[in-house]
C-alpha cells in the first residue's frame, strides 16, 4: 500500500485522550487507545474536523515556512481568493499583493483567466458527457479523498480536469522561464492556502501524479506579517499592472464559487461534510438524477471558511460581496487570452482518480469474509450505545478493529466492568 501522507500532526505529549477528535472525524480514522489519539491513515481523507475541537491543541497543521524558499532563485505567490477577504473594507487586494510582495515573493500570479478556463471546460464537458451524473468538482480536496475512502463507486463522477491552481503553476513557471530565463525547478509556485487539505493536495495529490505547484503557505502564518507589512507602507503606490483586478477569481472563494454558465436548476452547490454525504448516499441510492453538476464544498461557507483562515466567515463573506460588486468586469483583453489558452491548453487531469485501498482490501477475499463475519458476530455482543469508550467512535467500529486485531474485545466498557473504574482514574487526573 502507498505510504498517506496528511495535512496535519498529532501531538502525543499534549493528547490528553479526551476523545472529542475520535467523535468529530466524520470517517472515522481516529482512534483513542491508552489516553493517546492515533491515526488510521488509510480513512483519513485530510478535512481538519480534528483540529478545532482539540482543546489541548495536540493537532496542527503542516503547511511550509517561508525560510523553507531559500533554495529558489524566483518565488511566486498563487492566492487563494480567501486571502483578499481576510482584512478590512478598506485594504484592497493591490494593497494585500504589495503585502505580499513586501514579504519577499517576487510576484504574485492573478489567476482568474485559470479559473476562467476550468470554468469553460466544466461547462463543455457538460454538455458532452456521456454519464454518469452528476458530475462532481475537484476543487476541495476533501471532497475528492471522500470519494475515493467513502464512496469508491462514485470515483467516475469527479470532473477528469485540472483545478485551477495547477493549470495557474504550470502557467507561470512557462512564462517566467521564458522571461527570466530560468529553470522551472527554480522557480517556486506557492499557494497561499486557506485549508491544510490543499497543502496535503499538492504534496500528494489524490491522482498520484506530481503537482505543478512546490508547497502551500496558511493564510493564518503570513496573516500578521502582511498586517505588518501594511502597516509600514507611508503610501500606496500605484498597483503592478497584473494585480487581482477580475472579480471572476474572489467568486471563487464564495459559496457558490464560479460555474455561472450551467443553468441553475441542474447545478448545486454543496457546503458542509454532513450536507454533502446526505447527497452522496442518495446518488448511491439513485436518488438524484437530474443534477448535472455539483460544486462541493467540505467547509461552511467554502474556502472564506477555511480552518487555516483568520477573518470570521460572515466578516470575509461581507467583505467579497463588497469586492465584488466593486470589481470592474474583465474587459475584452481578459476574454481574449481565455479564448487563446483554451485553445491550445490540454486542461485534463493529470492522473485518473481510484479509489483508496484500505487495509481490509490488501488481504486476500477469503480473510476479508471472515473479517465480516467475525465483525458481525463481535457486534451483536456489543450493547449498541456507541458510548465511544473503548476508544473507537461507534461499536461497529470496535467490532470491524476487534476483527482485523487492532483492538481487544474487553476493551468494551460493558464487558469488563474494571475498565469503568480506569477510565474514571484517568480522567480525573
Amino acid at each position: 500500500m502507498l505510504e498517506l501522507r496528511h495535512g496535519f500532526r498529532i501531538n502525543p505529549d499534549k493528547c490528553d485522550g479526551r476523545m472529542s477528535c475520535m467523535r468529530a472525524c466524520p470517517t472515522h480514522a481516529i482512534r483513542v487507545k491508552n489516553g493517546k489519539a492515533r491515526l488510521i491513515s488509510e480513512l483519513c481523507i485530510d478535512c481538519g474536523s480534528c483540529l478545532g475541537v482539540c482543546e489541548m491543541s495536540a493537532i496542527s497543521a503542516t503547511t511550509m515556512k517561508f525560510a523553507e524558499l531559500d533554495g529558489y532563485k524566483f518565488k511566486v505567490a498563487v492566492a487563494s481568493p480567501a486571502l483578499f477577504m481576510q482584512f478590512g473594507l478598506r485594504v484592497t487586494p493591490a494593497d494585500v499583493v504589495r503585502a505580499l510582495l513586501e514579504l519577499g515573493f517576487d510576484a504574485v500570479w492573478e489567476y482568474a483567466v485559470d479559473m476562467a478556463l476550468v470554468d469553460r471546460a466544466i461547462t463543455d464537458l457538460v454538455k458532452k458527457w456521456p454519464g454518469p451524473f452528476p458530475l462532481i468538482s475537484n476543487s476541495c480536496p476533501v471532497v475528492v479523498r471522500l470519494i475515493q475512502v467513502a464512496y469508491p463507486s462514485m470515483v467516475e463522477h469527479v470532473v477528469p480536469l485540472e483545478v485551477s491552481r495547477e493549470i495557474a503553476a504550470r502557467e507561470l513557471k512557462r512564462r517566467y522561464s521564458r522571461e527570466k530565463g530560468l529553470k522551472p525547478e527554480e522557480i517556486a509556485a506557492i499557494y497561499i492556502t486557506p485549508c491544510q487539505a490543499k497543502a496535503i493536495s499538492i504534496l500528494q495529490p489524490a491522482e498520484e501524479a506530481k503537482s505543478n505547484l512546490d508547497g502551500a503557505m496558511a493564510i493564518s502564518e503570513i496573516y500578521n506579517d502582511l498586517l505588518s507589512k501594511m502597516r509600514e507602507a507611508v503610501r500606496p503606490g500605484d498597483a503592478p499592472k497584473d494585480l487581482v483586478t477580475a472579480g471572476q477569481l474572489l467568486q471563487w472563494g464564495a459559496p457558490e464559487g464560479g460555474i455561472p454558465a450551467l443553468s441553475r436548476e441542474h447545478y448545486i452547490p454543496l457546503m458542509g461534510l454532513t450536507q454533502i454525504m446526505k447527497v452522496f448516499d442518495d446518488i448511491e441510492k439513485g436518488r438524484i438524477r437530474n443534477i448535472e453538476f455539483l460544486e462541493c464544498h467540505a467547509c461552511q461557507g467554502g474556502c472564506l471558511g477555511g480552518n487555516l483562515t483568520v477573518e470570521n466567515l460572515y466578516e470575509a463573506r461581507s467583505r467579497d460581496l463588497h469586492l465584488m460588486a466593486s470589481m470592474p468586469k474583465p474587459g475584452p483583453e481578459f476574454e481574449q487570452e481565455v479564448d487563446r489558452r483554451y485553445a491550445l491548453e490540454d486542461l485534463s487531469s493529470r492522473g485518473s482518480l481510484k479509489p483508496r485501498q484500505t487495509e481490509g482490501e490488501a488481504i486476500d477475499l477469503r480473510e476479508r469474509v471472515m473479517r465480516r463475519k467475525r465483525a458481525e458476530e463481535v457486534l451483536r455482543t456489543l450493547p449498541q450505545l456507541n458510548c465511544g469508550l473503548c476508544g473507537a467512535p461507534k461499536c461497529r467500529n470496535h467490532a470491524e478493529d476487534v476483527a482485523a486485531s487492532r483492538a481487544d474485545l474487553l476493551e468494551c466498557v460493558f464487558m469488563l466492568p474494571d475498565r469503568i473504574k480506569s477510565l474514571g482514574k484517568h480522567y480525573k487526573k
